[in-house]
């Protein structure tokens, strides 16, 4: 199985200077960080659905127009994609964090992601993953009761063997 390493310095790179650009446009308050400073600190580490931007910035104090217009200009400069964020998410959840295309759906379906991106994300992670060996290697050692079991809890579901 391939992996895949991600270089965040040129991301965290674009991060900044949209940040010092963006600056120029919304003037701060006195004493309270901009709200693209806030969103991009806040996807700044992991790609984040645009629920969850959204929701960040709702919880710091920003307005509604003030959100949007954030969201929106962030959108423009590829910051927040949510096919982008389904794909990455559903690729780490699976490789690393060894869950299972159930658990995966539910928990994007959580962050609010439309299900078509879902669907979409997951097809093509099982395209480019042998399941089979991420599956060996969770259950190895396990008869068969512990390993349905297992896999069952992890997101699997029964169609696997």
């Amino acid at each position: 199985m391939k992996k895949k390493y991600r270089n965040n310095k040129d991301y965290n790179d674009q991060i900044d200077n949209f940040s010092h650009k963006f600056e120029k446009d919304v003037r701060k308050e006195k004493g309270r960080k901009s709200p693209v400073d806030v969103a991009l600190r806040f996807i700044k580490f992991r790609a984040r659905s645009q629920w969850e931007v959204e929701n960040r910035l709702k919880r710091d104090g920003f307005d509604e127009g003030t959100i949007q217009e954030t969201v929106q200009k962030l959108k423009e400069r590829g910051f927040i994609d949510d096919e982008k964020f389904a794909y990455l998410y559903a690729y780490d959840s699976l490789v690393i964090h060894y869950k299972g295309p159930y658990r995966i759906r539910y928990e994007l379906r959580q962050m609010h992601v439309d299900e078509y991106i879902i669907e979409d994300a997951i097809k093509k992670v099982l395209e480019e993953v042998d399941i089979n060996e991420i599956i060996e290697r969770i259950t190895q050692n396990l008869d068969e009761q512990k390993k349905r079991e297992k896999l069952y809890r992890q997101g699997f579901g029964g169609d696997w063997k």
